[in-house]
């Protein structure tokens, strides 16, 4: 783990995320964003040791990573009967590897990154602790 990195922080739990860890794997982990809520159901995916680049990954933990954004995202639509499921990762802000699986809902609108921008600047979406615990929950349970 990597001193003041968030993701490292969220592994070793200094940071409690709503709903705690959702699935969790030898190489993955998926847990619900932190506070404040953007959007119940924008759920992230990061390996479990400190990587800043895809191409740093273990070739086990590509493997894994497949199947496991497949299962979350598909268990994410499942969950909120989303019309779509978008997947993206920049970091830099958070130089852990991580992606973003965040839900559009059938009331938002099909924007695509501008969707992204409103929810980050605008918090249009955001939401209580409780409702991403209640949302953790139900993904958890789909993703078996």
């Amino acid at each position: 783990m990597v001193d003041e990195c968030l993701g490292c922080d969220v592994l070793d739990g200094k940071i409690e995320v709503p709903g705690r860890v959702i699935y969790e794997d030898e190489w993955w982990r998926v847990d619900h964003s932190t506070s404040p809520v953007l959007l119940a159901g924008f759920v992230i995916i990061k390996p479990r040791r400190h990587v800043e680049q895809i191409g740093e990954l273990t070739v086990e933990e590509a493997a894994a990573f497949g199947p496991l954004l497949t299962r979350t995202t598909r268990a994410v639509q499942e969950v909120l009967a989303a019309e779509k499921v978008y997947v993206c990762s920049f970091g830099e802000a958070v130089r852990h590897l991580h992606y973003y699986i965040v839900p559009r809902l059938p009331e938002m609108p099909a924007t695509g990154p501008e969707l992204i921008l409103q929810m980050f600047r605008e918090r249009t979406w955001a939401t209580t602790d409780e409702a991403a615990v209640a949302v953790a929950d139900r993904v958890r349970a789909a993703l078996g």
